[in-house]
């Protein structure tokens, strides 16, 4: 069975053009700039996004119908009343969880710096260790050199012998009998 590729990124990226704009982040012509000066890499642009978005309570309310406009936002703000305690809990856990996220962010970074940081000691105690290391390696490679010159030898004297027993077996086979 095979499985499909999915489309991470693109999902991620269309999940972002038609979410930011609804729920009042910024405006999609702002967005790029904002995102691009505020975020290093991909992490700190979802990071961004998480902080700029996540109290969905206080969204502007707004209407783009011209008649039924003062009525649409009216009712939009009894039912924003109504549902008031859960979207403050759903903000109190967007909080949390944007908090949760920045910390492992930067947890995750501080990893990466000290596995470089162990990567480059471990490189600089191999090389103080260096010299004792590649004498060996020239010693080691030095006798796998003798070795290949003796089996070329050995291979030779291979070839010779087999000439010889092809000529005696030749003569013999020649002979009257």
């Amino acid at each position: 069975m095979q499985y499909e590729e999915i489309p991470t990124q693109q999902i991620i990226d269309k999940l972002r053009q038609t979410l930011e704009p609804r729920i009042g982040i910024a405006q999609p012509s702002l967005l790029g700039r904002e995102n691009s000066a505020i975020a290093q890499n991909e992490d700190d642009e979802d990071i961004a996004l998480l902080k700029a978005g996540f109290d969905i309570y206080n969204i502007p309310i707004t209407s783009y119908q011209r008649r039924l406009g003062s009525a649409v936002i009216a009712v939009r703000k009894i039912v924003r009343k109504l549902l008031r305690p859960v979207l403050e809990r759903q903000v109190i856990y967007n909080f949390a969880n944007t908090r949760v996220v920045q910390t492992l962010s930067i947890q995750l970074q501080k990893l990466q710096e000290n596995q470089q940081t162990l990567e480059k000691k471990i490189k600089s105690e191999f090389s103080s260790a260096s010299p004792e290391v590649t004498a060996q390696l020239e010693t080691q490679q030095k006798a796998i050199a003798a070795f290949q010159s003796e089996i070329e030898q050995i291979k030779a004297v291979q070839q010779q012998h087999t000439a010889i027993l092809e000529k005696i077996t030749a003569q013999l086979l020649d002979q009257p009998q």
